[in-house]
């Protein structure tokens, strides 16, 4: 408990001279006798006993009083885990060639399958490697000649995990083609929007899936890399291909598989990627894309911060109910047991 007027205790010193006076006064009002030979061997009665305690609940509720004006105060510590989230664009290919098929542990599955588990691990977790992004807004884009808005970001990642399983393979020729520039172009200028609407975001991060060149639309991926950069967005590329020759890289950001001749899309895609202070990897399978999706799980982590803060109550109810009582009692008493006849 603190005090915030702890100078008021001063007064408790002015409780002394009260009871001198007191002494004094019955002093004044007693009966002068002229001797008290005759009284003395006379019983004292339960009530001569009991005269003190008048004066001590006067004197005990001065002191409650006075404690009630040096404002007592009890402090509450408590503490609260602020997240900062993330804002996260999920670009996935949807053109025909997602239709080829991976073997994996449970057997064939095509790209698409196996990109729309990766997502669905990475926003919603795996129990395993893979814990989820429950902080952060996420939004996907789906995209092959033309790119498509899916789910716009959100918190809401229960929404976000049926529009990923909901992604299918786009299955019109003449919408047929892979234009990932654009779709780049696009969830840039969506993160920027956001950022204009809710105030400065502190991480804006773009996750880039394909498995081919950049063949159409009106965005060379360059282009939109530069504007990612400009407003701050890091982008995160992966070259979803078939079993190719690699070698074990090892970086500041850990170990991973690259291949040992890059193609010209992929040269695209790494300079993309390093260009917005991101990283570029290759997938195959199912296994190597869970790994990639987990180092950038690791690389993009949610802030965390503890903030302690402290909360001060009045704690001054207490002592004036106690006063209050005392002077309730010493009031009762004198009227009743211990009144003196006048």
């Amino acid at each position: 408990m603190t005090f915030a007027a702890p100078s008021a205790f001063y007064l408790l010193l002015l409780l002394p001279a009260l009871w001198l006076y007191q002494r004094r006064q019955r002093r004044a009002d007693a009966i002068g006798y002229s001797s008290l030979e005759l009284f003395e061997g006379a019983p004292t009665t339960w009530r001569q006993r009991l005269l003190f305690i008048p004066p001590l609940c006067l004197h005990l509720a001065l002191a409650c009083l006075i404690t009630c004006l040096a404002r007592p105060q009890l402090e509450t510590t408590d503490s609260r885990e602020d997240r900062e989230g993330i804002s996260i664009q999920l670009l996935v290919d949807v053109s025909s060639s997602m239709d080829m098929d991976i073997q994996t542990e449970d057997g064939p599955m095509t790209r698409m399958e196996v990109a729309k588990k990766v997502m669905e691990e990475f926003v919603a977790g795996d129990g395993k490697d893979l814990t989820g992004r429950p902080d952060d807004m996420i939004g996907i884009i789906s995209f092959a000649r033309y790119s498509d808005n899916v789910c716009p970001m959100t918190l809401g990642h229960d929404a976000l995990v049926y529009m990923i399983r909901e992604l299918t393979i786009n299955d019109r020729p003449n919408e047929d083609g892979t234009a990932y520039g654009d779709a780049t172009a696009l969830a840039a200028a969506q993160l920027k929007a956001h950022e204009d609407r809710e105030g400065s975001l502190k991480s804006k991060v773009i996750l880039l899936l394909t498995d081919g060149e950049n063949n159409c639309g009106e965005q060379m991926p360059m282009q939109a890399a530069s504007m990612a950069k400009e407003w701050g967005i890091r982008l995160y590329t992966i070259s979803l291909q078939s079993t190719h020759p690699s070698r074990l890289v090892t970086t500041d950001e850990g170990k991973f598989f690259r291949p040992q001749t890059l193609s010209e899309s992929d040269q695209v895609l790494e300079k993309m990627a390093l260009a917005t202070g991101g990283v570029y990897r290759t997938a195959h399978d199912l296994d190597s894309l869970q790994a990639v999706y987990q180092e950038i799980n690791t690389l993009e982590k949610t802030k965390l911060k503890e903030v302690e803060f402290s909360d001060l109550d009045d704690a001054f109810s207490s002592f004036a109910l106690a006063a209050l009582s005392l002077l309730l009692l010493r009031y009762i008493l004198n009227a009743t047991l211990l009144r003196i006849s006048p």
